[in-house]
């Protein structure tokens, strides 16, 4: 009928006790749901930082790879109207080609045409989006910059003798 002192103390700690372990664990569900909010919204500026530095990285190669591709006397760099462009030339079957680099229309393009027809911006095949090219030369040196959704980068390379070699 009565009830020793020892059991109701010690039925008071263990509810006691309890708190304290939902409390902890309550907390602990706090800082792990805080962390991985954080840690998706990094991951997200991440991943579209990541996403707009590759387009620009590809269309760098891309340019990079036609440059190494050629002789050096089959480069030149031109300008139509406002669009600056790389060209190659090509000997195909004893007849001659022309494949432009340019950016039209917030696009990367290629245009592959026989040597003699004009420079049409319009006609070229889309490689990538891109906000702007320019192309340039200084001798033995061909300069570009290309420009992928506000990530610019830009490359030189010098012309040795046959293929081009990167500096």
């Amino acid at each position: 009928m009565f009830r020793s002192r020892s059991k109701t103390i010690k039925s008071n700690k263990s509810g006691i006790d309890m708190v304290f372990v939902l409390t902890v664990f309550v907390l602990f569900v706090c800082c792990l749901l805080a962390s991985v909010l954080a840690f998706a919204r990094v991951y997200k500026r991440l991943g579209n930082d990541i996403g707009k530095r590759f387009d620009t990285a590809t269309a760098q190669t891309l340019v990079l790879q036609k440059l190494r591709s050629y002789d050096d006397a089959d480069i030149s760099v031109g300008k139509s109207g406002d669009t600056q462009y790389l060209s190659f030339a090509d000997m195909i079957d004893g007849e001659k080609y022309m494949t432009y680099i340019y950016a039209y229309g917030g696009e990367l393009k290629e245009l592959f045409v026989p040597y003699d027809a004009p420079f049409s911006e319009d006609s070229g095949n889309t490689l990538l989006p891109a906000d702007s090219f320019t192309a340039e030369t200084d001798g033995r040196t061909v300069c570009f910059t290309v420009t992928c959704d506000g990530v610019t980068t830009s490359s030189h390379y010098s012309l040795h003798g046959g293929k081009a070699v990167g500096v």
